[in-house]
């Protein structure tokens, strides 16, 4: 009769490692679509990786499209133009080695370091605000976030999950949590 009981450790345990893992495949893929209980959504549906997926191809959508309406800004406030004067500063701090040359006058040497540096920004500016948008517009990137957004299939994503990392996660965590139930069991017997 002390023998059953003390099996009990072993099955306890199992079924807590089996628990865990079966939580995180739950947290990951299921529910798929929101759960609605008198019009106000439950959280944590739909599951994590149905949710991420709406929330990167929304933010791919935003940053293509605030990517393209800073190129036509000329504000100071936007990112390429932030990139643009850290390149700019960036080539300015690399030419310092200019003014070691003493035998150049100093305005000369300025000169020098900003014309370079302006030709970088210069080179900077229409990259990228001229032929990266043109890339964009030509090879239709756009259209390749609506492909992914209908080619990203979350039920071939939770086969594979499947497939390939809950059999082997499953496989681990029952091995070990067998195990401390082994040694919590062996322990009772001891003690007992």
């Amino acid at each position: 009769m002390i023998f059953l009981k003390s099996l009990t450790f072993i099955l306890f345990n199992v079924f807590i490692g089996f628990l865990i893992v079966f939580i995180i495949k739950m947290f990951l893929f299921f529910p798929k679509r929101p759960i609605y209980i008198s019009g106000k959504r439950i959280p944590g549906s739909p599951g994590f990786l149905f949710r991420k997926k709406e929330w990167l191809i929304k933010r791919l959508k935003k940053l293509l499209y605030e990517y393209l309406k800073d190129t036509v800004s000329e504000s100071e406030e936007t990112k390429i133009a932030r990139w643009e004067q850290k390149a700019y500063r960036d080539t300015w701090d690399k030419l310092e080695f200019l003014d070691n040359i003493r035998f150049l006058p100093q305005n000369i040497r300025e000169k020098i370091r900003h014309f370079i540096s302006l030709i970088v920004f210069e080179i900077i500016k229409q990259f990228l605000r001229s032929f990266v948008p043109f890339l964009m517009k030509k090879y239709q990137v756009e259209k390749y976030i609506e492909i992914l957004d209908n080619k990203l299939d979350m039920n071939l994503i939770l086969e594979y999950f499947n497939k390939y990392i809950y059999k082997y996660m499953l496989i681990i965590s029952l091995s070990l949590y067998f195990l401390i139930g082994l040694g919590n069991m062996i322990f009772y017997l001891i003690i007992r």
